[in-house]
């Protein structure tokens, strides 16, 4: 996941279309962000940001977006789609272990896809850094691979491994539901989503 060779080659060549791009944000986002979920100008990240679509279209609503991924040529996508926009989003090369964040900045942390990219020996870390980075009643919201789509290159999305890494100390959350994660290329995949709020000081 950490290979920032592989993933600057599949933005490279435009094997990303083929696999995780899309022409329109997610309609669990839209919905999240219709249901006025996230404060007015929050400040938010996009972890994995990719090619930039959904930081794009919070940027549109009034958030001040920070989109975060691994490859330079993923942000290189992101920037021209924000410029196209009309939009400023802040674009950060870094990874999911070491956000280029500032400590409890953050009121709402999106993630498609990453989550299920991070195997169950590093979801601590991951989580830690949600932890670090998120305001006190900041809420993440997590879309990945059900466990009836993993290969060797995917983590399933559980509940199980969601209230393992969550702990209920430290985060109230959502059910985990099924849900169909979009591709334009590749039509859909099976998934899941879970919605978690920061609690204040373990209360």
């Amino acid at each position: 996941m950490n290979d920032s060779k592989f993933w600057d080659d599949s933005y490279v060549t435009g094997a990303f279309r083929d696999h995780w791009d899309y022409a329109v944000p997610s309609q669990e986002l839209v919905s999240l962000v219709a249901a006025g979920v996230i404060p007015p100008h929050a400040s938010v990240v996009d972890m994995g940001c990719g090619a930039g679509r959904e930081s794009v279209f919070l940027a549109e609503c009034g958030f001040d977006v920070i989109g975060v991924d691994i490859s330079s040529k993923a942000l290189e996508i992101a920037k021209r789609r924000a410029w196209d926009a009309g939009v400023e989003v802040d674009f950060r090369q870094g990874n999911f272990f070491e956000l280029p964040i500032d400590d409890l900045s953050i009121g709402f942390v999106n993630d498609r896809g990453g989550f299920h990219l991070v195997s169950e020996k590093y979801r601590p870390q991951y989580v830690a850094e949600v932890r670090r980075v998120l305001k006190p009643d900041g809420i993440v919201m997590i879309r990945g691979a059900s466990a009836e789509e993993i290969d060797e290159n995917l983590t399933p999305v559980t509940e199980e491994s969601i209230d393992e890494h969550f702990p209920a100390s430290e985060f109230s959350r959502g059910p985990v539901l099924p849900i169909k994660l979009v591709s334009d290329a590749e039509g859909t995949l099976d998934g899941r989503i879970v919605v978690l709020r920061k609690k204040h000081d373990g209360q």
